[in-house]
């Protein structure tokens, strides 16, 4: 019989690029005005530069969370990673991360949920372990680089300015600190088309003329402005993202005899401030719970955000042994994913 109760994160591991911008400094030449930056509350991104690409910062927070749970790469079964721009356009960027790492028992994957790809990695783990006593140990690790001209990290996205980084767990059976108690998730597509890069797949193949016309980029802005034109669309899209913020992690704890007043500790998603208020209050959480302060000092690293949030929380003591732990997270698309788990930790 499969112990269900005793899967936990046994490590978690982070990495961010030494380059810093400071908003305060690309305010003007990024013509951002001062209610935008207030919005955002962000201070500060991490930049990879040049010579770093996602996959590198991967194998750095994959090796830390690696160490952190005290186990060597031939330990791994498996390797679930995720980037929203990789390295190249196409290419099997899990399969130099598991080379690279010296991962040679395991065999790796890509998932794809945009933000929500770390929780979706965790929910992968879980089920897994659960049901396949083969596999012991899994290394779920998720980097994005958000690289101009493919995206403008300061006007790709109406709700948050973009950082570079990694963030890296290792779940494992047998663990009693960060222990797994379940995950749920949603996917709604009916705004499915919001978040796209026009030209480059199929439908549109790269050419000189829609390359030169900007196709070849990840324009949130400007799609928002095709699709969201009437105040009705606007009104649906708020209702349905506010709706299923609270939907989906007042389930969760419903399937687990909690609600959202049992909530010791909300991980959130890197989002600007003025978003993540909305979230807060909708969930009726003391902002002193939260990951909200973290924001300010990396900015929005898609999927990376919740391991790396998680970690910064528990080095900062902020989450603490008993605490009741709720990952939320929402990826364009959209989709939102809310894990559960229960810290016993020192």
């Amino acid at each position: 019989m499969i112990k269900m109760d005793n899967i936990g994160i046994a490590g978690l591991g982070t990495y961010l690029p030494e380059d810093i911008i400071y908003v305060k400094d690309i305010k003007e030449q990024a013509e951002l005005s001062d209610q935008r930056v207030k919005d955002m509350g962000i201070v500060k991104v991490h930049v990879a530069g040049n010579k770093v690409e996602p996959t590198d910062m991967a194998i750095e927070a994959a090796k830390n969370a690696m160490a952190d749970a005290g186990v060597t790469p031939e330990e791994i079964d498996v390797i679930v990673y995720y980037s929203v721009f990789p390295d190249y356009l196409r290419w099997a960027d899990y399969a130099r991360v598991q080379h690279d790492l010296g991962a040679k028992n395991a065999y790796a994957f890509k998932v794809d949920q945009v933000c929500c790809s770390g929780i979706i990695g965790l929910d992968y783990a879980l089920a897994k372990l659960r049901t396949d006593l083969s596999v012991n140990t899994i290394l779920i690790t998720t980097a994005d680089k958000y690289e101009w001209p493919l995206v403008n990290r300061w006007k790709g996205a109406n709700a948050n300015f973009y950082g570079d980084g990694a963030s890296a767990a290792v779940i494992k059976r047998g663990v009693k600190s960060n222990r797994i108690l379940g995950i749920e998730n949603i996917t709604d597509g009916s705004f499915s088309y919001l978040w796209k890069i026009p030209v480059g797949g199929a439908k549109q193949p790269p050419t000189p003329e829609n390359i030169r016309e900007g196709g070849f980029r990840l324009d949130f802005i400007k799609t928002a402005k095709d699709y969201l034109g009437s105040e009705e669309s606007r009104k649906q899209l708020y209702s349905l993202m506010i709706n299923n913020n609270k939907k989906i992690t007042a389930e969760l704890l419903n399937q687990h005899g909690y609600t959202l007043q049992d909530i010791d500790k909300l991980v959130m998603y890197n989002l600007g401030h003025k978003t993540l208020d909305k979230i807060i209050n909708t969930l009726e959480m003391d902002v002193e719970n939260t990951s909200y302060y973290v924001t300010k000092n990396v900015g929005h690293i898609g999927a990376a955000d919740i391991f790396y949030n998680l970690k910064t929380m528990i080095d900062d003591k902020k989450i603490v042994s008993g605490d009741l732990v709720s990952l939320f997270s929402a990826g364009i698309g959209f989709s939102w994913s809310s894990a559960l788990i229960q810290f016993n930790g020192e």
